[in-house]
C-alpha cells in the first residue's frame, strides 16, 4: 500500500483583515493601552494624594467643588492626558520590538500594516473613548459653570479635547512605527513638546495666526490672548482631525504594499489639513 502527497498548483494568499476582526484587534489593542503602567501609576498616583489629604484633615477635600471638577478635568484633559497617552501609545506599539516578538508576530495571520491600523483604532477606542465620557461630564457639569465673560465652553471647543488625546495617542504610535530604535519615546516627547512650544510663543495678536496650528485647544478660557478671538473654534477643529488622519496614514505608509494608494490618501488628506488651517484663522 502507497501514499501519494501532492501540493496545491496554486499559491495560498491569506484574505485580507475582516472589519469585524480589526475591530476586535481594536478593542485589544485599547485595553493595552489603557492598562499602560502610565495610566495606572499617575491614577494610583492622583489617589494616594487625595487619600493622603483625606486622611490627614479627617475631612472631605473643601475644593471639591462642582466648579473645581470642571476645572480640573478640562486641565488635565488639555495639558497632560494627551502626552501621557502619546507615551502609553508608544511603550504599547514599541512592546514587540523592546521584547523581541517581531518574529512571532511576522508568521501571524494578520499583517503589519493590519496591526498598525489595529493600534490607531486602539487609541480611538481606549483613551478616546473615556476623553469623550470625560468631556460629556464637562459639558453637563457646564451648565452652571460659565466663564469670567458669563460665557461656557462652545461645542466647538469640548470637541477639540478628545480629538487633542487621540492626537497625542496617533503620535505615539507613529513615533514608534517609524523611529526603531531605543530612545525614540524621549525623542517624540521632545519635538510634540517643543514643537506646540515654538510655535505657541509667536506674536499672539490678530495679524499672527501661527498659535492656531499648535496641536491643543485654543479655547479662550484657556488663554488671555486676543487671537483668539478672531479665528474659528469650528475649522480648528477640523484641522485637529486632519492632523490625527495624517498620523494614521503615515502609520500605514510604514509597509511597502499598495503604498501608492496611501500616498494618495496622504496627499487627500493633507490638502483637507491645508484647507482647515487655512479656513480657521
Amino acid at each position: 500500500m502507497s501514499t501519494e502527497a501532492t501540493t496545491p498548483t496554486r499559491p495560498v494568499t491569506l484574505t485580507k483583515t475582516t472589519l469585524p476582526a480589526m475591530i476586535v484587534l481594536g478593542r485589544r489593542e485599547a485595553r493595552r493601552i489603557l492598562r499602560s503602567p502610565i495610566f495606572v501609576g499617575i491614577v494610583a498616583i492622583f489617589l494616594l494624594q487625595v487619600g493622603l489629604g483625606m486622611a490627614l484633615t479627617r475631612s472631605w477635600p473643601d475644593g471639591l467643588t462642582r466648579d473645581a471638577l470642571y476645572d480640573f478635568i478640562g486641565f488635565v484633559l488639555l495639558l497632560y492626558a494627551g502626552i501621557l497617552t502619546y507615551a502609553a501609545a508608544h511603550l504599547v506599539t514599541s512592546s514587540a520590538r523592546r521584547t523581541g516578538a517581531e518574529p512571532v508576530m511576522a508568521s501571524s495571520p494578520v499583517d503589519a500594516r493590519s496591526r498598525g491600523a489595529a493600534l490607531c483604532l486602539g487609541v480611538v477606542l481606549g483613551p478616546g473613548l473615556v476623553t469623550v465620557a470625560l468631556t460629556l461630564l464637562m459639558a453637563l457639569l457646564g451648565n452652571s459653570v460659565t466663564l469670567d465673560d458669563g460665557a461656557a465652553y462652545s461645542v466647538a471647543e469640548l470637541v477639540q479635547l478628545p480629538v487633542i488625546i487621540v492626537g497625542g495617542g496617533l503620535f505615539g504610535v507613529l513615533t514608534a512605527t517609524w523611529l526603531r530604535f531605543p530612545g525614540s519615546l524621549p525623542v517624540g516627547l521632545v519635538v510634540l513638546v517643543m514643537g506646540t512650544i515654538t510655535v505657541g510663543s509667536a506674536p499672539q495678536n490678530a495679524d499672527a495666526g501661527r498659535p492656531w496650528f499648535a496641536p491643543y485647544s485654543s479655547a479662550v478660557n484657556w488663554t488671555d490672548n486676543t487671537w483668539t478671538l478672531t479665528g474659528s473654534q469650528a475649522w480648528h477643529a477640523t484641522y485637529l482631525v486632519g492632523l490625527c488622519l495624517l498620523a494614521v496614514c503615515g502609520v500605514l505608509l510604514r509597509e511597502r504594499d499598495d503604498r501608492h494608494r496611501w500616498t494618495l490618501a496622504s496627499a487627500g488628506v493633507l490638502a483637507l489639513v491645508a484647507l482647515a488651517g487655512w479656513a480657521q484663522l
